[in-house]
């Protein structure tokens, strides 16, 4: 009997996500119109948005019925009422926090300066959380979701984040501390990965790997609908990928990891070596576009070292897309190429002549709104 109810309860809350995450996509729409997308029946979804009605996350709404001209038909929506959720980016470089309303559209954002000492860190978060909460009253916060740059266990205990210099913290004890909201803490390119999903341009896509750039470089991977997280939650290490033997160090002590090659730090310190000082990608990006050949030589060789990894994944994975995020898609027009041409070299044809290659269109705010991702996946596991 336990179990019956318990496995209950699991249907409801994920019809509830079926249901809220077809209605985020698709706003106004009538009862039976959320049935042909979800394949829900008419009892269930009736009950459910009766539920979500009564929660104020569903408001309904008149319109004009397709079918019967001037006939007033119910529809449904979101209401900005609903609630607010922040997503928070953190790096040695910054801390961002940006607000959404449930559907994922962006409201406000505040920036802190960037530590590695974590007490100082975690003491800005704080206020620059503050800061938005007093500028957005009147709505509840609904959740926090904060992305770090490191391996994030499934507990969300911190294992290392290398370039925060952070090692075995329990972060989302100490987050949790902090706030009287929930808090969901995991590293910054899976949950960049799942804004992707419910956001992005893989909104339909069940397999996909996901790699982004900042100090680092992340992955995530996206195998049949879900994240990938292996055994402990540590998969996706993507940019600790050896591509060259005995090559660069990395930041984790290893050497000829992708993250060596790739990340912009990596750019900047490549380029530095060949006489050219660059603050970051951006300056990069516009060097190649005035035409310097060194700088677009170097950015076709980092698509070359890219596509050394990806080829792999590729034979491995079987993915129809690979998304590009981060800091990369500021110079992806100079790296996408190398990218493409080495992978046709190096994958298996029958795996890599469907991959299609893209950016993310959220761009600099991809890890900011994967934290925003957390916090509403977190909130509808946590609907009764």
């Amino acid at each position: 009997m336990m179990a019956r109810r318990l496995n209950s309860a699991w249907i409801r809350k994920v019809n509830a996500s079926r249901l809220f995450h077809a209605l985020r996509e698709r706003p106004n729409s009538s009862q039976r119109q959320l049935g042909l997308v979800t394949g829900l029946d008419k009892a269930t979804i009736s009950t459910v948005i009766a539920q979500l009605t009564r929660d104020g996350l569903v408001e309904r709404t008149e319109r004009t019925s397709g079918r019967r001209a001037g006939r007033p038909e119910m529809g449904l929506r979101i209401p900005e009422s609903a609630g607010i959720l922040l997503g928070v980016r953190l790096e040695p470089t910054g801390i961002d926090v940006v607000a959404a309303d449930m559907t994922g559209r962006l409201l406000d954002r505040e920036r802190a300066p960037g530590t590695r000492d974590l007490d100082q860190a975690l003491d800005r978060l704080h206020d620059v959380v503050l800061k938005l909460e007093g500028r957005l009253k009147g709505v509840p916060h609904r959740g926090i979701g904060v992305c770090i740059p490191g391996l994030v266990e499934r507990s969300g205990h911190l294992v290392f984040a290398p370039n925060l210099q952070w090692r075995d913290v329990p972060i989302t004890t100490r987050l949790r501390a902090l706030f009287d909201i929930p808090v969901t803490v995991e590293n910054d390119t899976k949950a960049a990965a799942i804004a992707e999903r419910l956001f992005g341009t893989c909104r339909n896509v069940d397999d996909f790997i996901y790699l982004a750039a900042q100090s680092g470089v992340g992955g995530a991977l996206f195998l049949r609908g879900q994240l990938y997280r292996g055994a402990s939650g540590l998969a996706g290490e993507i940019g600790h990928m050896n591509i060259v033997a005995d090559g660069r160090q990395c930041g984790c002590g290893a050497h000829g990891c992708l993250e060596a090659y790739v990340s912009e730090t990596a750019i900047l310190a490549r380029l530095g070596e060949r006489d050219l000082k660059y603050d970051d990608l951006t300056h990069v990006a516009a060097a190649a576009r005035g035409g310097d050949r060194v700088v677009t030589a170097l950015l076709d060789e980092t698509g070359g070292y890219l596509a050394l990894a990806l080829s792999g994944l590729v034979n491995t994975l079987n993915p129809t897309h690979i998304v590009l995020g981060g800091n990369l898609a500021i110079v992806a027009d100079f790296i996408v190429p190398a990218t493409q041409r080495d992978l046709e070299r190096l994958a298996l044809k029958p795996l890599q002549r469907d991959v299609e290659i893209s950016i993310s269109p959220l761009g600099a705010d991809s890890v900011a709104m994967g934290g925003v991702a957390l916090a509403l996946e977190t909130f509808l596991e946590s609907t009764p």
